[in-house]
C-alpha cells in the first residue's frame, strides 16, 4: 500500500516537474538581487567625543590582572546604602 501511494504521488508530481524552467536555459530573465548592507541596521557608536589615546591607554592599564581588577574597582563603585526592600 506505501509503495502505491508513493508511486502515485510521484506520478503526479512529474507534470509540475515539467512546467519549470530549465536552469541552463540562457533566454530565461531573473530579476535583479536587491543589495542590501548588512551594515544599515547596526548603530552609528555610543562615543559621543573622542579622548586621548594616551589617556584611555593608562585608565586600562591601570586593571593589572584584567577583569579581575575591573569586578573589584566596579563593586567599589557601587553606592553603600542599598534601599530597604521590606518597606514595601
Amino acid at each position: 500500500m506505501k509503495k502505491m501511494s508513493f508511486v502515485a504521488g510521484t506520478l503526479l508530481c512529474t507534470p509540475v516537474f515539467a512546467q519549470l524552467p530549465s536552469a541552463a536555459d540562457p533566454s530565461i530573465t531573473v530579476p535583479p538581487v536587491a543589495y542590501r548592507s548588512v551594515f544599515a541596521s547596526t548603530p552609528a557608536g555610543m562615543e559621543m567625543q573622542a579622548s586621548d589615546w594616551k589617556e584611555a591607554n593608562a585608565q586600562v592599564g591601570q586593571f593589572r590582572r584584567g577583569h579581575a581588577d575591573v569586578l573589584k574597582w566596579e563593586q567599589a563603585q557601587r553606592p553603600t546604602t542599598q534601599p530597604n526592600a521590606s518597606k514595601r
